[in-house]
């Protein structure tokens, strides 16, 4: 099958299976673009289970130097985003089951390298902004470790409860009991907070 251009005109964009089946027929672009697509995420789920910028930057390398290396056994009804993820998460909790700590780091430290552009908010507006990332960062570093992890995977990873419950083994409504827990954690300590009425 011939390269196709990554962005074709009719500016619909590849599926990630397409793309990945392009990088495992030897289209190194293919790649590329799977990674620019999901490495804020993927880093974002990585930096708030590890607490450590410097460890979450190793298992990011490392989940896709598994991807590659396992390129061959990926099947495409797996979905990538789920299989990444999937590597992600076990690689994470490996670790921190090796160093025995579960804390997430600070909003701001993640942020630290990130400008913002000419045209963005205000120098008020993103104080504010970041004083409010920073007590939800605080509230989820109070949450049991399971359930942050399942907070995690929703708004990081994008995938499906369903495919959570796959992800970390646990019946479907477990996984689902330990979302409704994560939500009225926070809900508990933003109100704490004064945030939340």
């Amino acid at each position: 099958m011939p390269d196709q251009p990554l962005s074709p005109a009719s500016n619909v964009e590849p599926s990630d299976d397409a793309l990945f089946e392009r990088y495992r027929n030897g289209d190194a672009a293919a790649f590329e673009t799977l990674l620019a697509r999901h490495q804020s995420a993927l880093f974002g789920f990585l930096i708030r289970m590890a607490g450590d910028r410097a460890l979450a930057e190793d298992l990011f390398q490392e989940t896709w130097l598994r991807v590659v290396r396992e390129a061959r056994r990926y099947r495409a009804e797996q979905k990538f985003s789920r299989w990444l993820f999937t590597i992600a998460n076990r690689l994470a909790i490996d670790e921190l089951r090796r160093r025995k700590r579960w804390r997430t780091v600070s909003v701001d430290d993640e942020e630290a390298a990130v400008e913002l552009p000419a045209n963005g908010p205000s120098a008020a507006v993103e104080t504010e902004r970041r004083q409010t990332l920073s007590r939800i960062e605080a509230a989820l570093a109070t949450m049991q470790p399971s359930l942050r992890q399942v907070f995690l995977l929703r708004e990081h990873s994008g995938v499906s409860f369903k495919e959570i419950a796959a992800m970390t083994d646990a019946p479907l409504g477990t996984v689902l009991w330990r979302m409704s827990a994560a939500l009225k954690h926070l809900r508990k300590e933003l109100e704490a907070d004064g945030m939340m009425e």
